[in-house]
Order: structure tokens, then C-alpha cells, then sequence
């Protein structure tokens, strides 16, 4: 299963949650598929793969009391439209339509693109004032 967390901390925290993440190591069973900081402080994102519950419980055990924890299981859009699409087949209900369905994923791709650039532009502007510190 594909999950996300969005992990948050009090600005207090920062240096410990720095130090005891620079040491930690996912559990066997954990596969991270990418993480990101906000670089407005106190809160990192995470996608990974875990197959059951006691692996997670595992992964956020050791960050109890430090941080705070909210997990989402995620799917990429394509492949959620594609199952959407199956289920109301299946079911027989009337869902989105084809032309919904390739309006509602043009519209989230548009989406995605703007924040890729955000992310972009993001990245840009820390690694200039980095650039500029050093």
C-alpha cells in the first residue's frame, strides 16, 4: 500500500527532530518512494510503501511525542481515474463519462504541472540563498 505523511513539529523541536532524523532508519519493510521539506519550517512529506500496519506502527513509534503524524493512503491520479472508471463500469452506477473523466485529469495534470513549478522555483530560490550565505 502507497501512503503519505505529512509530519509536522513545534519550531522548539527543530534541532531534535533534525539530529534523531539524521541517525533514524526506515524499518525492513518500508520503501520510500521520495520525501520533501517545506521550506517554510516544521514539516516534512513522505510517500512510501508498506505492506501492513505493524511495519508502519514501526516507522512512526520512535517520532511519539516529537512529532506529529497524519497518514494518507495515496494512488497516482492515472491509475485512480482508471479504477474509478472499472468500479462504475462494474457496478453498473452512471459515473464521469469518459469526457468527465479526461476533463477531471487534464485538470489535475494542469494542476500538478503549477505546482512542479512552485516546487521549481522553490528549490531555486533556497539553493540561491544558500549560494549566497556560503
Amino acid at each position: 500500500m502507497l501512503l503519505m505523511d505529512i509530519i509536522t513539529w513545534e519550531p522548539k523541536d527543530s534541532l531534535k527532530v533534525a539530529e534523531f532524523y539524521a541517525n533514524y532508519e526506515y524499518p525492513k519493510g518500508i520503501k520510500v518512494i521520495d520525501e520533501w521539506t517545506d521550506l517554510t519550517g516544521y514539516r516534512t512529506f513522505v510517500i512510501y510503501e508498506t505492506d501492513d500496519e505493524k511495519t508502519y506502527a514501526a516507522s512512526v513509534f520512535p517520532f511519539i511525542g516529537l512529532c506529529r503524524f497524519e497518514t494518507f493512503p495515496v494512488m497516482k491520479m492515472d491509475k485512480f481515474m482508471q479504477l474509478a472508471q472499472e468500479l462504475t463500469e462494474k457496478t453498473g452506477e452512471k459515473g464521469m463519462g469518459a469526457a468527465q473523466v479526461k476533463e477531471a485529469s487534464e485538470e489535475i495534470s494542469e494542476q500538478i504541472k503549477m505546482l512542479e513549478k512552485r516546487v521549481e522555483r522553490l528549490e531555486h530560490h533556497s539553493f540561491i540563498q544558500q549560494e549566497d550565505t556560503t
